[in-house]
């Protein structure tokens, strides 16, 4: 069967590289997974999450260790299970006859196969965190509510009052399932769930409330537990805007440059051009292409509406299949809006929190190409799509630039400094986690900032009469990993401060955006 072998690529391109360093989050996932089931609730505190990823990785780790491989396998395995999810998402929406080439590949075969290649959902299903688990529960939701819609529709086409009660039971419980488990996974869940409840809206319109009021309340209440836990979480963030300026830019794209650029990272992936002329070009390129096919998908869609409020039972028979499509123009756009919406208020808005509706962008893509009359047109469509993701991929995978953080490296380096008394120091103990995760305990990390606040001449005063430094005689080496020093020590006050206490910088060297530089006194005394 064709979507075997889709499934068969999806894993091993999920699984190429998945060795490579854990980055900031990640070894706070990997350390905290392997530590006290209570501590789980304690970093929560500080991380904008649900605590089911969490609950689900400490399980895991406790079974299989917490190495970068073992760490990531969970979203490898969801990843590849959000292929085949979106695949039956497809079957339910696209009938057979809308095929874009004459081969034994439909569009649900299209549309795994855009996803399998998908530079984004690659990336993110090689990272131990919660992304590619919610991105598969959303698919779930979005599965089980399109089954729902259609049993609905089913039994008012028939010309039944109601569909078999049975049947109409067991939709709810998997989709309130399902529902809920997106809810915990992650907070952008809530926003598919709005998107849902619009879809049904639009769909059923009056007769909406009666069909779908008791399965939404069923998950609110399920999702009130979480509440308390969300209140903490929004505290702890603003704390931080507040005593770091420079946070809500870290965590949260401009107004104006959120919508593109999560356009452009649907589309190719992580990577990113340098050259600005080129990069525009590409993007440009992308975005006439792609906006062409979503354009040509929004014309099919206002076909359906119009079916779907016609009178003459024949043609809304006819839309019946049709109008569940309707769901991806709100599973896609409604979280994207919203997103960026209350971005303005609540500064969280990144493209990789919305991975959770890039199955919706690729069911679109596909869509629009089966809506072009033309056949050599569509082949190249599909053709050139699969060609972005793939180019994009082999980018991915062969420059290390576009890798994560290289703490294994850095840490490695320091480590490895023989014959030398030295010392590391970082801006902030918030950031030492890395360190922890892969140092040996041949050379000490000091965080400069004992908290979630700039550096300050006072913690300057406490590094320098600190046991770590009167216990380490001349001549000896610091090294200074500037990682979020912009965020940390925006006035630079650390490099001063070495400068004053006689050190001299005689190098530096970096490990994919984390730069180790090497300060040293007393050589020549």
């Amino acid at each position: 069967m064709a979507i075997v072998f889709i499934l068969t690529l999806g894993l091993i391109l999920r699984l190429i590289n998945i060795n490579q360093s854990l980055w900031l989050d990640e070894t706070v996932q990997a350390i905290t997974s392997k530590g006290s089931f209570l501590g789980i609730f304690t970093e929560l505190r500080g991380d904008f999450h649900p605590p089911l990823y969490h609950l689900l990785m400490w399980g895991w780790a406790h079974l299989f260790g917490n190495g970068e491989i073992a760490m990531r396998l969970p979203s490898v395995f969801f990843g590849t299970a959000t292929i085949w999810v979106v695949y039956l998402i497809a079957k339910n929406l696209f009938p057979k006859k809308l095929s874009i080439i004459h081969s034994p590949l439909s569009i649900p075969g299209i549309v795994s196969l855009f996803l399998v290649t998908a530079p984004f959902h690659i990336y993110y299903s090689q990272e131990a965190r919660t992304y590619a688990m919610t991105a598969f529960f959303a698919c779930l939701s979005m599965y089980y509510f399109i089954r729902l819609v259609r049993s609905q529709e089913l039994g008012v086409r028939s010309g039944e009052k109601k569909t078999q009660y049975s049947t109409l039971r067991t939709q709810n419980l998997k989709y309130i399932l399902a529902t809920v488990l997106l809810l915990y996974s992650d907070y952008y869940g809530l926003f598919v769930f709005l998107a849902q409840i619009i879809a049904a809206a639009i769909i059923f319109r009056k007769k909406f409330l009666s069909k779908y009021l008791n399965v939404y309340i069923s998950i609110i209440l399920l999702f009130l537990p979480c509440l308390p836990l969300l209140w903490i979480q929004l505290k702890t963030g603003s704390q931080a805007t507040a005593f770091l300026p420079e946070w809500g830019r870290l965590v949260n794209l401009s107004f104006l440059k959120a919508l593109p650029l999560t356009f452009i990272k649907f589309s190719i992936g992580r990577i990113t051009i340098f050259d600005k002329k080129i990069y525009a070009l590409v993007a440009g390129v992308l975005f006439l292409v792609y906006g062409g096919i979503i354009l040509k998908a929004a014309r099919g869609l206002m076909l359906d509406v119009r079916n779907v409020k016609t009178k003459d039972t024949k043609r809304a028979g006819e839309a019946s299949g049709q109008t569940s499509r309707i769901i991806l123009f709100c599973w896609l756009f409604v979280p994207i809006l919203l997103a960026w919406g209350i971005s303005f208020f609540v500064p969280n808005y990144q493209p990789f929190r919305l991975l959770l509706v890039l199955p919706a962008f690729y069911l679109l893509l596909a869509y629009g190409i089966s809506k072009i009359s033309v056949s050599m047109i569509r082949i190249i469509g599909t053709i050139f799509i699969l060609l972005v993701n793939l180019v994009s991929v082999g980018v991915y995978y062969t420059n290390p630039y576009f890798h994560r953080e290289d703490w294994r490296g850095a840490v490695k380096y320091i480590e490895s400094q023989d014959g030398k008394s030295s010392l590391a120091l970082i801006p902030s103990e918030t950031s030492h986690w890395p360190y922890e995760y892969y140092s040996k305990g041949k050379v000490k990390l000091v965080g400069v900032g004992q908290e979630i606040k700039p550096v300050d001449e006072k913690d300057l005063e406490k590094l320098a009469n600190s046991e770590s430094l009167s216990i380490i005689h001349s001549p000896f080496s610091i090294y200074y990993l500037y990682y979020l020093a912009d965020l940390f020590d925006p006035q630079s006050l650390i490099p001063n401060w070495l400068e004053s206490q006689k050190f001299a910088k005689i190098g530096e060297v970096s490990f994919n955006q984390v730069l180790v530089q090497e300060w040293e006194k007393g050589k020549n005394e």
